[in-house]
């Protein structure tokens, strides 16, 4: 075949295209399209000529649909001889015709090691994920969709938040049960508007609290960090070492002891928690989640993690 003859209309997200692809001097052709919708249309077209099915336009679909693909003898083209590679965060296991796309042997060893190496290493990093979360969720989907449009795109989605992962000291969600909160039922939940104002109002005088607090900071100094800064000088044995921390809150407080250090902490966070209009915003929040009997699990999780509350607006 020395070229390969295009006359497509109403093929996806093809209008018409009428194209003669002169392969007598290369054995490959680059086709631009400014929108970026050309290539997943194509892409869709030729895999249906390779799976056997007829193409068309998802949208309009009373339009008349034109799919000739043939080579200069007019001759179609085989599903057999059609091979779509879609895009790395896609990717494609070994087969047969990723076999015979790098036909330099060499190259196809290579290229079968780090197919398979990234295989690995997925595995081992989702099994690790559901050790650690006991999620019995597709985490592979569940990251996907998380930080990209769908849920088959996992390396893309790994890319996107390398740089932030890397640059995290800390993991503040770590212990979270993440079935318990992203359940439908719970997400469906936390999305009804009553559900989000009640939410609203807790966070708000929870900020109030905070900002009152003599020695908590927003966004800053927070339980969590100071719980972390506690645990971080215990385990490196800080205050055994004989030094201090000061703490200023208008007159100096030094603290010498990893026990002053935990109390201090716990008086400030259970202040705050007591305070009586934050109970009455959480009791709010409460009675509405305690109407939903298909949220129990969910109810009893949040009533002992209370912390959790003001990130799930």
């Amino acid at each position: 075949m020395n070229k390969l003859l295009l006359n497509l209309e109403n093929c996806y997200g093809i209008k018409k295209l009428k194209a003669d692809l002169d392969f007598s001097n290369t054995n490959a052709i680059a086709i631009y399209a400014p929108n970026g919708a050309m290539k997943s249309s194509l892409a869709k077209t030729f895999q249906d000529i390779a799976d056997g099915k007829s193409s068309g336009d998802r949208i309009f679909k009373d339009r008349i649909n034109k799919r000739v693909v043939s080579d200069e003898k007019g001759v179609a083209l085989s599903p057999e001889s059609i091979m779509v590679v879609l895009p790395y965060e896609e990717a494609f296991g070994h087969s047969e015709k990723t076999s015979t796309l790098l036909v330099n042997s060499k190259l196809r060893e290579e290229y079968e090691k780090l197919n398979l190496g990234f295989e690995d290493a997925r595995q081992r990093l989702l099994a690790a994920l559901k050790q650690h979360t006991g999620s019995k969720k597709d985490l592979g989907r569940e990251i996907s969709s998380t930080f990209t449009p769908g849920g088959d795109q996992f390396y893309k989605a790994l890319l996107r938040v390398q740089d932030e992962l890397m640059k995290q000291k800390t993991a503040p969600f770590a212990m979270v049960k993440y079935d318990v909160i992203f359940d439908d039922k719970v997400l469906a939940l936390l999305d009804n508007a009553n559900v989000k104002a009640s939410i609203e109002n807790y966070i708000k005088q929870y900020n109030q609290l905070i900002a009152k607090s003599t020695y908590f900071r927003k966004g800053t100094f927070t339980y969590y960090n100071a719980s972390e800064i506690t645990k971080n000088l215990a385990d490196n044995g800080f205050l055994k070492a004989k030094h201090s921390i000061n703490f200023n809150s208008g007159a100096k407080l030094e603290i010498t002891t990893e026990q002053q250090l935990k109390e201090l902490v716990d008086k400030e966070k259970e202040a705050i928690n007591n305070d009586p209009d934050l109970r009455k915003k959480f009791a709010a929040v409460e009675k509405l989640i305690t109407k939903n009997v298909n949220v129990r699990q969910f109810e009893t999780y949040l009533t002992d993690n209370e912390d959790l509350l003001p990130h799930l607006a």
